[in-house]
């Protein structure tokens, strides 16, 4: 993008000599602006998504540009981290110089998913009748204590 005028110079003297020449003066092309995105970037399940959310805003604030014309200015589409129980984005950065010259990159930031939920219900329970009330109570509490789930995020409750 090399800019150059070309001027033609006359000079005249008092016996009316004239000569003339013509001159290209040359601004160079500015150096090529060049875009690095961030490295693909994940994050771990089970996290809140304020913690989510740092370590996307950590990320997005790891592309960078070389070359170029004075100060360089980055933009971005993001729209916002994905959600903590697990997603991704892609994310499209820019880079313009003072010179207008705009590169552009994508890259994706990732949240794993979280470990399946399971659930181990009970196998189907009885009781003796013609008990008390409170040791049917009991053996019905005995019983719901046996279901078990593991996986998943966070505290499991159970209904």
């Amino acid at each position: 993008m090399r800019d150059s005028v070309t001027v033609t110079f006359t000079v005249t003297d008092a016996c009316a000599q004239m000569q003339t020449c013509n001159a290209i003066f040359t601004v160079a092309s500015p150096p090529a602006l060049s875009i690095t995105c961030p490295a693909l970037g994940n994050t771990g399940s089970c996290q809140t998504q304020a913690a989510v959310n740092t370590a996307f805003t950590t990320w997005l604030s790891t592309v960078s540009a070389s070359g170029g014309c004075g100060t360089i200015s980055y933009s971005n589409n993001n729209t916002g981290a994905p959600p903590a129980c697990g997603g991704n984005v892609t994310v499209t950065f820019t880079a313009t110089d003072a010179c207008s010259q705009t590169q552009t990159c994508s890259a994706i930031f990732t949240v794993a998913s979280p470990p399946a939920l399971i659930i181990n219900c009970p196998a189907s329970g009885n009781t003796a009748s013609c008990q008390t009330q409170a040791a049917v109570n009991s053996a019905y509490a005995d019983w719901l204590s046996t279901a078990t789930a593991s996986g998943g995020c966070g505290s499991l409750s159970s209904q």
